[in-house]
């Protein structure tokens, strides 16, 4: 027997929303057409960050904050860093921060994350990166200098709506994308200095650990 898409409609189903206030955020991402993280997803991030209890997160793609609150809950002594490229975006995030009252805790950077990468310093014990899956290879040989050892990397939308894995034409729309995916996801498999499990949750997810 394999999971079949029923499975993971229970999955979802069986991780309702983490916080009542959340609800409208996620209303609001669905009717804009906005990507946020899938319910089971959310859940999975808020296990790892109350399981590592990382003092310094980075996210990469921060759209309307709705994972950034879901960290900053799990664990109320980090400090995140999140980057967002849409001003408008950002502009939203920054309400919703001030409306979980977790404003304080959180260095939201509005630019290409390529750029702003270029110009930090500090490690980061946890990072999850929600952002252009095109660029993920380009992130990857980025951020993998600020991981020290067991710091953890949460890559999510790794599968690309099965696309990656699917014997299939892929539309030319999408093909770059999942070239690129797949080229990551090879480097990364290949990559001695990092651990790394590919998880059937929400688009894909690959968990990274730094052991060297």
């Amino acid at each position: 027997m394999e999971i079949t898409y029923r499975d993971i409609q229970f999955i979802r189903s069986f991780h309702e929303e983490l916080y009542e206030d959340l609800k409208p955020l996620r209303k609001f991402a669905e009717e804009n057409y906005i990507p946020i993280a899938k319910p089971e997803v959310a859940a999975f991030l808020s296990f790892m960050v109350r399981l590592k209890k990382p003092l310094n997160i980075l996210e990469i793609g921060t759209a309307i904050g709705y994972s950034t609150i879901i960290m900053a809950r799990a664990y109320q002594n980090s400090k995140i860093v999140t980057i967002e490229r849409d001003i408008n975006l950002a502009e939203i995030a920054k309400k919703n921060f001030k409306r979980a009252k977790i404003e304080g805790r959180i260095d939201l950077i509005c630019g290409e994350a390529e750029e702003v990468l270029d110009n930090l310093t500090n490690e980061y014990d946890f990072i999850f990166v929600d952002a252009a899956k095109g660029q993920y290879l380009e992130f990857y040989k980025k951020i993998r200098e600020f991981v020290p050892q067991d710091g953890i990397v949460l890559w999510d939308n790794i599968l690309y709506k099965g696309y990656v894995v699917g014997e299939e034409h892929v539309k030319h729309k999408r093909r770059t994308i999942v070239y690129r995916m797949r080229e990551f996801i090879e480097v990364l498999k290949k990559d001695k200095n990092f651990y790394t499990v590919i998880l059937p949750l929400g688009d894909g997810l690959a968990l990274s650990i730094r052991e060297e």
